[in-house]
C-alpha cells in the first residue's frame, strides 16, 4: 500500500502467465497475465503489460525464471520447513527459542538431523512452531515432516500446550531454496529478487529478510538505471545489482554452503551438540554466525572474525 501511494498501480487477482519477448534481443519486456477469481481460476481474458524493467519475485516455484530459461542448482543447498499455531501459555515470550538438537523420536534414543526448530510467541494466545531440515540430511527424502513436527513436539513439557487439541491451524511446509540456488540474478531485462533468486540464508533458513534486502537493492539499481540516456548505460547499471549482491551475500553463502555440508554428517552433528551447547562464548559465537548479526563496521572479535571470513571466502 505504500508503493501505491507513491504511485506504483497494483493489480490484485492477477496471474501471470508468461514472459513477453523482444523478438531481435530476446529480452524480456513485459509479461501476460489472467485475471482469476480467490480460488486461482481464470475469469477472464489475457492481459499484457510492457514495462522497461521486469523483477521476478514470484517465490521457489518462479514459472516466470523458468519460462525464461533460468533452471536451478543443484549444487546448492535445499530445505523444507513445515509450521503452525497453537494456543499456549508461551504466546508472550520474550524471546524466539531454537532448538538445534531435532531427534527424530525420543531425545538421545533416535536419530540427530541436520536442521533446528522454533518457538516465538504471536502475542495472541497462540504460539508459531515449527521445523526445518536440510537436503544434506539421508533422510530428507524420506520424512514425513508433519509427524516429525508432531513427535518432537511431544517431548516437549505438556504444559505448553504443543499437543494436538491446542493445534488452530493446519501445519503447512515450504521448499527453502537457499546459497543462491538460481542465477543469474540479473540477465536479459530481468532481476530475481528473494526465493526466486534463492536467496534464503543456508545457516538458519530465514528467507523473509533476504527478499525485502534483495528487493530494496533491486529498487536502488532499477531507479539509477532508468535515469541514464543511454541502452548500454542502463544495462551496466541494472548488471550492478548481480555484483551488490555478491558482495552482500556470497561470501557470507560460500561458508553456509560449507556449514550445511558438515552437518549433514550424524557424527559432526552430535559432536556440535554435545560439545558446542554447553559452552556460552561459543554459542554466542554461533549465534552471530547462524544468524547474520554481526557489525559490519567495528563490532567486537566475533564481529571481525565472522565478517572477515565472509570477505576471503569465494563467493557463492
Amino acid at each position: 500500500r505504500h508503493a501505491q501511494k507513491s504511485g506504483a498501480r497494483l493489480q490484485e487477482r492477477t496471474a501471470v502467465s508468461g514472459p513477453v519477448l523482444d523478438e531481435t534481443t530476446g529480452s524480456i519486456v513485459g509479461v501476460t497475465a489472467k485475471p482469476v477469481d480467490d480460488n486461482g481460476r481464470k475469469v477472464g481474458d489475457e492481459v499484457t503489460y510492457r514495462a522497461p524493467v521486469v523483477v521476478a519475485a514470484d517465490g521457489n516455484s518462479t514459472r516466470l525464471s523458468l519460462a525464461m530459461g533460468l533452471r536451478k542448482r543443484n549444487d546448492r543447498p535445499m530445505g523444507v520447513a513445515v509450521r503452525t499455531y497453537y494456543t499456549s501459555p508461551r504466546h508472550d515470550d520474550d524471546w524466539l527459542e531454537s532448538w538445534l538438537e531435532l531427534w527424530d523420536g525420543e531425545p538421545n534414543r533416535s536419530n540427530l538431523l541436520p536442521g533446528y526448530g522454533w518457538i516465538f510467541g504471536v502475542g495472541d494466545g497462540t504460539a508459531n512452531v515449527g521445523l526445518g531440515i536440510l537436503n544434506t540430511s539421508s533422510a530428507f527424502q524420506h520424512v514425513d515432516y508433519k509427524d516429525l513436527l508432531r513427535t518432537w513436539l511431544d517431548h516437549t513439557p505438556e504444559h505448553w500446550g504443543f499437543r494436538e487439541p491446542n493445534r488452530t491451524a493446519p501445519i503447512r511446509g515450504a521448499a527453502l531454496p537457499m546459497g543462491f540456488n538460481r542465477k543469474p540474478h540479473y540477465a536479459d531485462g530481468m532481476l530475481l529478487v528473494g526465493d526466486a533468486g534463492g536467496m534464503v540464508n543456508p545457516f538458519n533458513g530465514e528467507g523473509i529478510a533476504y527478499a525485502m534486502e534483495s528487493g530494496e537493492m533491486a529498487a536502488d539499481v532499477i531507479s539509477q538505471a532508468l535515469r541514464r540516456t543511454t541502452t548500454d548505460a542502463r544495462e551496466r547499471t541494472l548488471q550492478g545489482y548481480v555484483g551488490a549482491l555478491e558482495a552482500r551475500y556470497g561470501g557470507y553463502y560460500t561458508l553456509g554452503r560449507v556449514f550445511v555440508k558438515a552437518i549433514g554428517n550424524p557424527n559432526v552433528m552430535k559432536l556440535a551438540t554435545r560439545y558446542g551447547l554447553p559452552r556460552p562464548t561459543l554459542m554466542r559465537f554461533t549465534l552471530k554466525l547462524l544468524a547474520n548479526l554481526t557489525d559490519p563496521r567495528g563490532g567486537d572479535a566475533m564481529d571481525r572474525i565472522i565478517n572477515g571470513l565472509s570477505k576471503v571466502t569465494p563467493r557463492a
